[in-house]
């Protein structure tokens, strides 16, 4: 990761880039292989330094693709996180009125709306008949990866539309290994 190992991480940073990652602190100290307290002693600044268990915690978030960005002039230290996938500004919660599950997400500066056609999650879900509404929207929990991907791909091809929106089908969720 595109960190400088020699910039100290503030307490605040590593609060910041478990939010990033809606990591609990138990996540971070079970990813990072250190103990909740070592977890809660660090984001309450009292422990301190680049050893032991700091360590531990800095490469676990940086893996997950966290960097830590040092101070710059009266800019102060901050976070950001590596987009492999865009980011869900609003989960859906059910169907929309096009039998579409729509996802609000954010995508390299543009906020765009996706929609995840019936057709297409009754294939991700492997549904032969229609189900409940409930069922389609855990269908974005269990697939987040899968459909955030197909977005992000499908926005990079262009085919957002002038309203800022983008239509998936089964043919953005290729068989795996087919």
């Amino acid at each position: 990761m595109a960190t400088i190992e020699n910039t100290p991480v503030t307490p605040s940073q590593i609060r910041a880039g478990r939010a990033l990652l809606d990591w609990s602190q138990e996540q971070l100290a079970e990813k990072a292989k250190v103990g909740l307290s070592t977890v809660r002693d660090y984001e309450k600044e009292r422990r301190g330094g680049e050893v032991g268990g700091a360590k531990a915690i800095r490469l676990a978030l940086e893996d997950h693709g966290i960097v830590f960005l040092p101070s710059n002039g009266d800019l102060g230290p901050g976070v950001c996180i590596v987009a492999a996938i865009p980011n869900v500004l609003r989960r859906p919660a059910k169907l929309g009125r096009w039998d579409a599950l729509m996802i609000s997400v954010e995508w390299r500066g543009r906020e765009i709306e996706v929609f995840v056609s019936q057709e297409a999650l009754d294939d991700l879900g492997r549904f032969r008949e229609t189900r409940p509404e409930a069922e389609y929207v855990a269908l974005f929990d269990a697939h987040r990866g899968r459909i955030l991907k197909a977005a992000a791909v499908a926005i990079d091809a262009g085919r957002v539309t002038p309203d800022r929106r983008v239509h998936l089908t089964s043919e953005d969720f290729p068989e795996r290994g087919a």
